[in-house]
């Protein structure tokens, strides 16, 4: 699995990237929704309502998002305050979805850099744009500049993040602009999303030698990892030892010709052949093993 957290200025076109790469293979939470669900549970709607009263309440007793918006964005005190309550929660909920994904994910997280960026997260992605184009694409939601102004002075500085992120993607073009910037990196994410293990058994060292010399001299995977195993049966009493395993760390479309490799250095069929996701590598890993495998 591969997880990019996507992030930047306000207005900039957050969801518009992550939209695009969503049409591009990739699964898409987003951390808004993820809020929007949690203010249905009756302890955060008390809290607020403890805090701030009646006011952020509409007239169906739920929460009003641009009442909390309003208090939220007033003053450092309640901003931080509403950050310590909800960004646990948040963080949980997207661990705990996070755990049932597989291949390319896409979460979006205004906050990222606001808050430690969580260890799940692979990659992250900085959108920016001029204030000019900010206001004029969400003029619908009164996002004029000093309403700009108003919700980021308490994030931290939008020069300060582009500087801790992996990429940083400028939206001042049109949309397929946007989307012609986002093609080459949406590709390059999609094949380190598909990073996986590879392990072949072999009855002899000089065998799995001969696997491996195989297996990367074509390029279809990085890395070998080669192990001595004590295999046991269930028809014998002793410990078998002349046996040995081949890890390789490659990219799963790559994974069929692996197999037919081995089966004409072993003469035989691989048994067995186990394929395992890769669920935590660092970034410079993954571009190394996207570079060197086919």
């Amino acid at each position: 699995m591969f997880v990019l957290g996507i992030t930047g200025d306000i207005g900039a076109g957050k969801s518009t990237v992550a939209s695009i790469l969503g049409n591009m293979g990739a699964r898409v939470i987003d951390a808004d929704q993820i809020v929007r669900r949690l203010w249905n549970h009756r302890e955060l709607v008390d809290a607020a309502r403890d805090r701030w009263g009646d006011t952020v309440l509409n007239e169906d007793g739920k929460i009003s998002p641009s009442a909390v918006a309003e208090r939220f964005f007033g003053e450092e005190t309640e901003y931080r305050w509403l950050c310590r309550l909800i960004h646990p929660m948040v963080r949980s909920e997207m661990a705990s979805g996070l755990s049932a994904e597989r291949g390319w994910v896409v979460v979006e997280i205004p906050l990222l850099f606001e808050s430690d960026v969580p260890y799940w997260c692979d990659m992250t992605l900085y959108v920016t744009a001029s204030p000019e184009n900010r206001v004029a694409r969400n003029s619908l939601r009164g996002l004029n500049g000093d309403e700009l102004d108003r919700r980021e002075k308490f994030l931290t500085p939008s020069e300060k993040k582009k500087s801790m992120a992996d990429l940083v993607i400028s939206n001042d073009g049109s949309l397929d602009e946007l989307k012609e910037i986002l093609k080459s990196h949406g590709e390059k994410m999609l094949r380190m999303s598909s990073i996986c293990t590879v392990k072949i058994q072999c009855a002899f060292k000089k065998q799995a030698k001969q696997l491996i010399s195989g297996i990367l001299g074509k390029k279809l995977a990085y890395q070998a990892n080669l192990a001595s195993l004590e295999t046991a049966y269930s028809r014998y009493d002793q410990f078998l030892t002349d046996n040995w395993e081949v890890q390789f760390y490659t990219l799963a479309p790559l994974v069929p010709e692996i197999s037919r490799v081995a089966s004409e250095i072993m003469k035989k069929e691989p048994t067995p052949l186990a394929v395992a996701d890769v669920l935590r590598a660092s970034l410079s890993f993954r571009e190394a093993l996207c570079e060197a495998c086919l």
